[in-house]
């Protein structure tokens, strides 16, 4: 069950539900699969341009693993064919989001430490 305060996200694909999440573990996974830091993975997520449907079945599937620890690669494709590809990137993006909640705010560190 997909709980965001712990950083999971729900992706339904037909009649079965799946859990999203970008632990450490998967995280490392994925930038091993990649052949790609999470900077340059999160970059090409934020910029549709950049980023291969190849790309999205191994986001989908190292998201899956904390959860769903059998999947393989190709079955992440079948379940991101079954969920829509637009839907699985949102849920990635919502997912990596919540793998980071203070990205946002780490990016100014005069404002994160209260000067600024």
């Amino acid at each position: 069950m997909a709980n965001p305060h712990r950083g999971s996200v729900a992706l339904q694909a037909g009649d079965r539900a799946y859990t999203l999440s970008y632990s450490v573990n998967a995280i490392c996974e994925l930038e091993a699969e990649l052949d790609k830091p999470v900077t340059e993975i999160v970059a090409s997520i934020q910029d549709p341009r950049q980023l291969r449907l190849s790309s999205v079945r191994v986001l989908v599937w190292a998201g899956l693993r904390d959860h769903h620890p059998d999947l393989t690669v190709q079955e992440a494709g079948t379940i991101i064919t079954d969920a829509g590809i637009q839907t699985a990137v949102n849920k990635v993006g919502d997912a990596f989001k919540l793998a980071f909640p203070g990205a946002k705010a780490k990016a100014n560190p005069r404002k994160a430490a209260g000067g600024g």
